[in-house]
């Protein structure tokens, strides 16, 4: 499979939603102007409530499951409602939950407030009523309290006849009205539920609309009785709700079209809930009727568009006569930005210091408010401005249909960037970098290198960019640390399920000192004789698998405990009642590293204090001696991490059918593959490390000579240590220990 280029993906550029501070900053911004007096007073009001705000999040997050459950129970009857709200997965279990091995969950349930709050949950479930006379009494309610009215012809659901799909759907919709809730009232702007509620408002029925008005009335109504004596946190529900209400009463939002689709442009259809949550950007027009300081403002929004900047404070622009025609309404505002274009500031700041390709991308930004389409569209101006020059090239921006479509005669131009329009995916990368304010500033052409690179075959790289990954997670991790140049940052390869890791078998380099870590010590083998002639204390057995069968207790012991937990382990950390078991028959080897690794040695160290991904990958390595292949292979690992937790890892991996083939009953793991990065990384710190022990080496001619004086057939054994500690011994004939080559080869 080719793999070709890819635009990058708005996911590194998320579309935040809208706050206070945000919505009054943006605009002045966008004017290049101080802010108001009524603008300071508005962000002043909004920081001296933050206190309040929070107050409120916190309290109506705490009483949640009783606000959700006050709506259901004022439409539904015939059953429990909350009994089908599927709320998020609770925190204790994961990894930095705080949930200890040694406590039950239920335990740890309740000492984190989960249990309490499911009591009282089930306690007000109780008391719902669970007969089919409860929508009449329902109704008596409203009359003797302070409820708002039912609307006429207003039915009541039953449960049983609504279905269990539909009922945790409805539900779900109830829990999501409530955070969103409280997501508006800390931002202090409304729009994260217009865009929310007018997204949802596309999928839900018809008929289930007045029951969900009436819902969130009561969840309104029971979320004041929290703030019975503060009128102003009152006031703060109040609005959310009533604007939560409002745009759900609203019709179904239409699709936004692009404008001005050819063929070679795409045309995508972008949804008005992703416009609604774009940044307000104001939109300029140049009317005779309006007055001197709107028509003023216009001007300086063309300026800034065109020029990316305020030219009348920093720049000598001959601007007056052309502002006093556009203003008499002389020229419009179309043939206001033309001129503009063809000025001599223009090319000096936009034409001069640029290659062709680079101009024609800023001029697509400054008169159409876009970047370039395609290969072909490039082609198309680029014949323009070879053959005319900038001249005609702003007139055919200018004159073109979509410009006509966008901005007509008397809108200035603007960014249409992420939230505006829907944008062509193949292209997001550099679309994005292009509206940036600092844009002019980069020489390089963007489109045009992307172009090329569509043609062509990607090389082998980082689906994030070029990223440095030391610890080679590549699945879901994104590292801060670059080491390449800048120019590969933002060009990611298309990654999916389908990719997997390039994997080096561990077989052909397991043995080869290169790779491995310092030298440790100098041991000699005797051929004739087959034993070992210093005299010292055991050492591990040679190769990479190791078992019962073949080798001694203490040292399978040993490489388990270094095989899992990457290192020898303290005396107090061992598990010696499990050792016994093993030592006894009691339990294989398999059984034996399932115990170490659900303990709270392991645990602690690869589970708890880590994401979830780089603590499967870790957890992956040490007990299947391999990486992890790729997405598909992580995805099945979350779904068990999420819904049957740590423990249910490990005996997935422990228990796996790959696991029971390459290792058996009676075989400690080992590293079966490494990734080309991780191979670099130890070939490159093994060089390093026997490059500063060579002159020790080549010192020891004696000690060398000493163990095989005159015996050709003799070999001499380096004992080394890798950096996940094992010892692996590797050989190397005595008479290549007289080759000073071969020994700085080593």
């Amino acid at each position: 499979m080719n793999i070709k280029a890819s635009g990058g993906s708005p996911v590194t550029y998320p579309q935040r939603y809208q706050t206070l501070p945000i919505a009054v900053i943006s605009q002045s911004e966008q004017q290049d102007r101080y802010l108001k007096q009524t603008e300071v007073e508005e962000l002043g009001a909004f920081f001296s409530s933050g206190n309040q705000r929070l107050e409120i999040l916190e309290t109506l997050t705490r009483n949640a499951d009783e606000i959700v459950s006050a709506g259901a129970n004022r439409i539904f009857y015939g059953g429990s409602p909350m009994a089908y709200l599927e709320k998020p997965q609770d925190p204790v279990g994961l990894p930095g939950s705080g949930y200890y091995v040694a406590e039950d969950y239920l335990t740890a349930a309740r000492r984190s407030g989960v249990a309490s709050s499911k009591e009282r949950l089930n306690l007000a479930d109780n008391l719902n009523f669970f007969n089919p006379l409860s929508g009449w009494l329902e109704r008596a309610r409203t009359l003797l309290t302070d409820r708002e009215p039912l609307p006429g012809g207003f039915r009541f659901i039953n449960i049983s006849r609504y279905g269990a799909t539909r009922m945790k759907r409805s539900m779900r919709d109830l829990a999501w009205f409530l955070r969103y809730i409280t997501f508006a009232i800390v931002a202090g702007d409304d729009s994260i539920l217009t865009a929310n509620v007018r997204g949802l408002r596309g999928v839900i029925p018809e008929d289930v609309t007045d029951a969900t008005v009436v819902a969130l009335k009561e969840m309104q109504r029971q979320s004041l009785t929290y703030f019975p004596e503060n009128a102003e946190a009152g006031e703060l529900i109040k609005q959310s709700f009533q604007t939560l209400i409002t745009e759900y009463l609203a019709e179904k939002p239409t699709a936004k079209l692009r404008v001005g689709v050819s063929n070679e442009q795409q045309g995508l259809v972008l949804p008005q809930s992703y416009a609604i949550a774009a940044e307000h950007r104001l939109k300029f027009v140049i009317k005779s009727v309006l007055s001197e300081t709107e028509k003023l403002a216009a001007i300086q929004a063309a300026y800034r568009q065109v020029f990316e900047r305020d030219i009348t404070a920093t720049y000598d622009f001959p601007a007056s006569e052309l502002e006093s025609q556009v203003k008499g309404g002389q020229i419009s505002t179309k043939e206001f930005i033309r001129r503009l274009g063809k000025s001599r500031l223009y090319r000096r700041l936009f034409y001069e210091p640029f290659t062709i390709s680079r101009v024609i991308e800023l001029a697509m930004r400054h008169f159409l408010g876009r970047g370039l389409s395609s290969l072909a569209e490039f082609q198309e101006y680029f014949t323009i401005i070879t053959k005319g020059g900038l001249h005609k090239l702003i007139d055919a921006l200018v004159d073109s249909q979509e410009y006509a479509d966008y901005f007509g005669e008397e809108t200035v131009p603007y960014l249409r960037g992420l939230g505006q329009e829907a944008q062509e995916c193949r292209n997001w990368g550099p679309q994005l970098e292009l509206l940036k304010y600092s844009a002019s500033v980069r020489k390089v052409p963007q489109f045009l290198t992307l172009f090329g690179k569509y043609q062509k075959p990607l090389p082998n790289q980082h689906p994030y960019g070029s990223g440095n990954d030391p610890l080679e997670i590549q699945f879901g991790a994104i590292f801060p640390v670059e080491t390449l140049p800048a120019t590969t940052l933002h060009n990611p390869a298309p990654f999916g399920k389908d990719n997997r890791r390039i994997l080096i078998s561990s077989e052909g380099f397991g043995q080869v000192p290169g790779s491995l870590g310092r030298v440790m010590k100098l041991v000699q083998t005797n051929h004739q004789n087959g034993h070992e002639t210093n005299g010292s204390s055991p050492k591990l057995p040679t190769g990479l698998s190791i078992s019962l069968t073949e080798n001694s207790s203490s040292a399978v012991i040993q490489a388990t405990y270094r095989q899992i937990f990457g290192r020898d382990v303290f005396e107090g950390q061992r598990l010696t009642s499990v050792e016994s078991e093993l030592l006894s028959g009691e339990i294989t080897i398999r059984e034996f590293i399932r115990q170490l690794a659900k303990s709270k040695l392991f645990r602690k160290t690869y589970w708890e204090p880590l994401y979830v991904t780089k603590a499967i990958e870790y957890i992956h390595r040490r007990l299947l001696g391999r990486p992890t292949y790729g997405r598909e292979e992580m995805n099945r690992y979350y779904d068990v991490s999420a819904n049957q937790g740590f423990y249910a890892l490990i005996d997935k991996i422990i228990d796996s059918a790959e696991y029971i083939e390459v290792f058996g009953e009676d075989t400690v793991p080992y590293e079966r593959y490494v990734t080309p990065r991780g191979l670099a990384m130890r070939q490159s710190s093994a060089s390093h490390a026997l490059n500063m022990s060579e002159k020790s080496l080549l010192s020891s001619r004696s000690q060398l000579d000493r163990f095989v004086p005159n015996n050709r057939n003799g070999k001499v054994q380096l004992l080394l240590e890798s950096a996940n500690g094992h010892e692996l011994n590797v050989e190397m004939s005595a008479e290549l220990s007289y080759a000073e080559p071969e020994m700085s080869d080593l």
